[in-house]
């Protein structure tokens, strides 16, 4: 669902000039502060002169569309040339991303689209109230004590367990803040009740809630669903009142909402689950989830646990989890040989019809053209994804560069996204801990079929003995991916010891 505010064709150099301006009118129209709107106009300056910078030559003709939309809270700026293919890793200035890093807008992604030319699209959330600005709001659900629950006759906590509605969100609201305060970062918007709204209304915030006996919401979980067409979507946002924990309702919430996703047409879904307790990872099992892969670094240190003894501010692991509801296709996938067993067994505890293939040819069959890879960075998270769309000749180099550039860019996480339906992650995988990547998980039915997740690092400390887990797979998984981090941990140390790192990489693969 997205409103189109305004577009700018343009065929010369000196029109480009005419496009900070409407994207900051944009920007006013649609009520972003000042400050915002120059931060904004700063970003789309720093991106339109990295295109004409790439893509276009001195000689060559201008041929780009810039497009204004409004979206469920959020403006977005879709920006399209059709010029050279636009490496971001290498020759971009590194000042875009680090004004993502800094909140100059929410988020960013730029592919290569091949012959179409690049695409990049930036995103900024619209400015609504936050609750944590209202006194009276801070008051009230501070004064508003939860009654303890009321026992039915079959020995469940009395709730109301129904789909969210856009009145909800000021319950909502008020959960979160018992369970977390105001730190939930990587999920602001349960604290600004208008955008939550409309995302409810869109069906991008698919959410099923626990109402008591009083009226209270006492229970929370949501899907994300950024795609109307989707069969897969991320379960999170889980909370349960504190009054209402040791109850089993985080159970009885998640199968509520499961049924709500098979009638809606959904084969799976993804959960991440915190590492700090069991309860979110019992519920995730329970569900019908399956370990999938472990993030050492995937929640913020900004979050907050109330009822936990969990105070330290560094970025904690978290499990990942995936559930499938209906008939899951066969695939093949052509896994690197260092993998292999990790990938079987998730495959094998997840009941997913896989062909695994991990031996691979010493010259896979490649694009003859530059690598494409598409480039996700998040404000909110710290984390850049780095996903690979089109090998090419100069995969390692482009990869490289790019994991180096982030780095450079303070992102706390980078993740790399394999396609195991191609080949050549079999054999380019393999030699990937040289550059300081480390096995993650496996994606299964991600987009158009799985793929293979490395992570990266960056000056993050990591605590292996808070890393609690639920199940023997979870403690084969942990166990791997530490493995698998220390190991590639000892091959940066080695390559910064010789200069000779592109030799390391590509004798990792013979």
């Amino acid at each position: 669902m997205s409103d189109p505010l305004c577009r700018l064709h343009v065929q010369s150099r000196e029109a480009v000039a005419l496009a900070p301006g409407l994207v900051e009118g944009s920007a006013d129209m649609l009520g972003l502060p000042p400050s915002d709107r120059v931060r904004l106009r700063t970003l789309t300056v720093e991106v339109l002169e990295a295109v004409m910078q790439d893509a276009f030559g001195p000689e060559d003709p201008v041929d780009l569309d810039l497009e204004v939309l409004r979206e469920p809270g959020d403006l977005k700026l879709i920006v399209r040339d059709r010029g050279a293919p636009l490496d971001f890793g290498a020759s971009y200035p590194p000042r875009i991303a680090d004004l993502i890093r800094l909140g100059f807008a929410d988020g960013l992604t730029f592919a290569n689209e091949g012959r179409a030319g690049n695409r990049t699209e930036i995103s900024k959330h619209l400015s609504y109230q936050k609750v944590n600005d209202d006194k009276e709001f801070i008051a009230a659900t501070e004064a508003d004590m939860i009654p303890a629950p009321t026992v039915g006759e079959d020995g469940q906590v009395v709730v109301d367990i129904r789909p969210m509605t856009p009145e909800d969100v000021v319950g909502v609201a008020r959960l979160f803040y018992r369970c977390y305060g105001y730190t939930v970062s990587y999920a602001p918007v349960v604290y600004e009740p208008e955008r939550l709204a409309e995302l409810v209304e869109s069906g991008q915030h698919l959410a099923t809630v626990a109402i008591s006996p009083e009226g209270h919401i006492v229970g929370h979980l949501s899907s994300e669903v950024h795609d109307p067409n989707a069969t897969t979507g991320k379960i999170g946002l889980l909370a349960v009142d504190p009054v209402y924990r040791r109850h089993g309702l985080s159970l009885r919430i998640g199968f509520t909402h499961i049924s709500r996703l098979l009638e809606l047409g959904f084969v799976g879904q993804y959960t991440e689950a915190v590492t700090v307790h069991l309860g979110s990872q019992k519920a995730a099992l329970t569900g019908g989830g399956h370990e999938a892969g472990l993030l050492l670094a995937g929640q913020s240190n900004e979050l907050d646990f109330r009822g936990f003894d969990s105070d330290d501010k560094i970025r904690k692991a978290v499990m990942l989890f995936y559930g499938s509801f209906g008939k899951t296709p066969q695939r093949t996938s052509y896994v690197p040989p260092i993998y292999r067993e990790v990938v079987e067994r998730i495959y094998s505890v997840g009941n997913l019809p896989r062909e695994v293939i991990a031996e691979f040819e010493r010259h896979p069959d490649i694009s003859a053209g530059p690598t494409r890879l598409r480039l996700n960075l998040r404000h909110e998270t710290g984390v850049g994804f780095i996903n690979v769309d089109n090998y090419g000749e100069d995969f390692l180099e482009s990869l490289q560069e790019q994991v180096k550039q982030l780095r450079m860019n303070r992102f706390e996480l980078i993740l790399v996204v394999l396609p195991l339906s191609d080949p050549a992650t079999s054999f380019f995988g393999s030699g990937l801990q040289e550059i300081g990547l480390s096995f993650s998980g496996i994606y299964p039915e991600y987009a158009n079929g799985d793929v293979l997740v490395l992570q990266n690092l960056n000056n993050v400390e990591i605590r292996p003995e808070e890393i609690n887990v639920a199940s023997e797979m979870g403690e084969f998984l942990r166990d791997f991916v530490l493995a698998d981090y220390r190991r590639a941990g000892e091959r940066v140390a080695q390559r910064e010891r010789s200069r000779a790192h592109m030799a390391r990489i590509y004798e990792a693969l013979d």
